[in-house]
């Protein structure tokens, strides 16, 4: 008999109800938060890592003396490991050299796209932050694309794009030749 009075004071007590119901409720209110931070955290990571990639083939091709066509394709073939655990096939990139011509005019000496994204063409002219006109230099340009879907498409619904400029100075030939 002690046992039904106490479960029967027990169900009419109310003081404890609104913890009850938030200890039922808080794990489902907790899953959208874990999902759209793995989905964050995985977006900061790819864009990192498409910066690091457009940022480490200026650098690459500002080191060299002058760039042939195997050259070329070791880049390309460069962005596989620069991008991974991503993969590079959503990148578009663009590597040109530019000789500043005087402290207005930026010109194109020779320009490779890669990824559906065109090589400019040579001679034309490439508009540079005046910080980079020094008259009688040339410039690295790197330009890319990177197209991110995200895995659980929890916080980001629609792909992802992601834009990245690099520039190098030349640093032992001014400027590095494009051969075949």
């Amino acid at each position: 008999m002690k046992l039904v009075q106490n479960l029967r004071r027990f169900a009419r007590e109310n003081k404890g109800l609104a913890a009850l119901e938030f200890a039922i409720i808080a794990p489902l209110l907790m899953v959208p938060l874990l999902l759209g931070s793995v989905d964050l955290i995985d977006v900061m990571g790819a864009n990192k890592r498409a910066q690091n990639a457009a940022a480490s083939l200026a650098d690459v091709v500002a080191r060299d003396t002058e760039i042939s066509n195997a050259e070329i394709t070791s880049l390309w073939r460069a962005l596989d490991v620069l991008m991974f655990p991503n993969g590079s096939a959503d990148m578009e990139i663009r590597v040109s050299s530019i000789s500043i011509v005087n402290s207005s005019t930026a010109r194109v000496i020779w320009s490779e796209g890669h990824g559906g994204m065109s090589a400019r063409q040579a001679g034309t002219n490439v508009p540079l932050d005046n910080r980079m006109m020094v008259v009688g230099t040339s410039v690295i340009m790197v330009e890319s694309t990177y197209k991110y879907d995200a895995p659980l498409g929890f916080l980001f619904q629609s792909q992802v794009r992601m834009t990245h400029n690099a520039y190098r100075r030349s640093r032992l030939v001014d400027p590095i030749p494009r051969v075949a």
